[in-house]
């Protein structure tokens, strides 16, 4: 397992995206997600640039691009090393926001014993990034002044078997039903990419 020599790493993290499903579509955040260009920690400095052109509405099959890199700013050689952090939430109370109790979703669901994403992470650039036991992907090199990482990430595809219609209830005498939309129907979906740099190999 790969791990952290060097305490002094600089650690980069951003929200790549969150967004609320409603209905049969899912709509994104009203808030746009702004994020500090530069990042210093003691002499160090690491660029962070994320890219992503959100649409109104993200519907089944539908694939958004989403790349994330960084870059060295440092005079000296920086190893970097990212994770990618995904959960679906759901709010306990009308008002749907992280400030309230939330229940988190599975990520996944068993389809005749093949485990299916909801959301499929789409990468790009596998040969320079190396999946590690601890889950971080790690660069292939260390990164020169000026230099910038490939992107892992290439899109995100909300699962074309993801299922958000809503079910109906009847009442035993048949004469009242009620609609059951799906849980995730109302969760919302977040991405996060974490980046960390270091003077030292990991």
């Amino acid at each position: 397992m790969k791990k952290l020599k060097n305490k002094k790493a600089l650690i980069v993290a951003g929200v790549a995206f969150v967004i609320l499903a409603i209905g049969g579509t899912i709509a994104y955040n009203a808030d746009q997600m702004f994020f500090a260009k530069l990042f210093h920690l003691g002499d160090d400095v690491v660029e962070f640039t994320e890219t992503f052109d959100s649409p109104d509405r993200w519907s089944t099959c539908q694939s958004v691009p989403k790349t994330a890199v960084a870059t060295n700013k440092n005079n000296t050689p920086r190893y970097v090393r990212m994770k990618i952090n995904e959960y679906w939430r759901i709010a306990n109370s009308a008002a749907s926001n992280d400030d309230h109790e939330t229940t988190d979703l599975p990520l996944t669901w068993d389809d005749n014993g093949t485990e299916k994403h909801y959301a499929v992470i789409g990468t790009q650039n596998d040969d320079k990034w190396e999946l590690a036991s601890d889950g971080w992907y790690y660069y292939d090199h260390a990164l020169a002044k000026d230099e910038t990482t490939l992107s892992l990430l290439e899109s995100v595809t909300l699962n074309c078997e993801m299922n958000l219609a809503a079910g109906v209830t009847y009442s035993d005498d048949g004469m009242s039903a009620s609609t059951n939309p799906s849980e995730y129907a109302n969760a919302r979906y977040h991405l996060y990419i974490v980046f960390q740099m270091s003077d030292e190999e990991y």
